[in-house]
């Protein structure tokens, strides 16, 4: 059977917001997101891909404990082919029809599958949403649309559940700096526009 993904209008991000093209975009996400979940709907995956006119919802947490970041790195292995190799802060994938399941935020019903499919993390803390992630400089990410959040843990054990998929180590902000050419684009945009800015500004919240 094929997968069904949740998607919204493209046009719904021309409708009087002001969303950011290749940015992380914190203002007026509220009315945004409430947008979404009255327009979306689900689509196969397959068609999802290759229809300008729609936008994949796509959930994205970066776990930090302190000034440090859970720095994974994709392998070939995964799904994704563009995604090889390359690094991430983010944790996250397509919300799918059981998301609905649970009767709660649908949003929050398919991050929370995402991250306990993913990596198991002792003792995770307070989540936090950071922005809306847009980035129209390539045909896959024209159809994806992120919703960035940060997911704060209290202790450093975890582990990789798929760890055929990808790796994982903890990594200061000093030395991300040194992976930033080996981001996915995601990525980079969470740290231009949330790390480096609070970097200069004091300890990243």
């Amino acid at each position: 059977m094929s997968e069904k993904v949740l998607v919204i209008p493209a046009s719904l991000l021309k409708n009087g917001h002001t969303v950011r093209d290749g940015g992380l975009t914190n203002d007026g996400t509220d009315a945004i997101i409430k947008e979404m979940l009255q327009g979306c709907s689900f689509m196969p995956r397959e068609e999802a891909e290759h229809d300008f006119e729609c936008k994949q919802i796509i959930p994205y947490v970066t776990v930090k404990r302190g000034e440090e970041f859970l720095l994974l790195q994709r392998t070939s292995r995964q799904s994704e082919k563009r995604l090889h190799n390359k690094y991430s802060l983010g944790i996250g994938g397509h919300i799918n029809p059981i998301d609905q399941d649970g009767g709660e935020d649908i949003i929050m019903q398919s991050l929370m599958r995402e991250l306990q499919e993913e990596v198991w993390l002792a003792t995770p803390g307070d989540l936090r949403f950071i922005g809306v992630i847009n980035d129209e400089s390539n045909s896959v990410s024209r159809v994806h649309l992120g919703l960035a959040y940060v997911l704060e843990v209290h202790t450093p054990e975890f582990k990789v559940l798929e760890d055929d998929k990808m790796t994982a180590r903890w990594v200061s902000m000093e030395e991300l700096t040194g992976y930033y050419d080996s981001f996915e684009t995601w990525t980079q945009i969470v740290y231009d526009d949330y790390i480096m800015p609070v970097m200069r500004n004091g300890a990243v919240r």
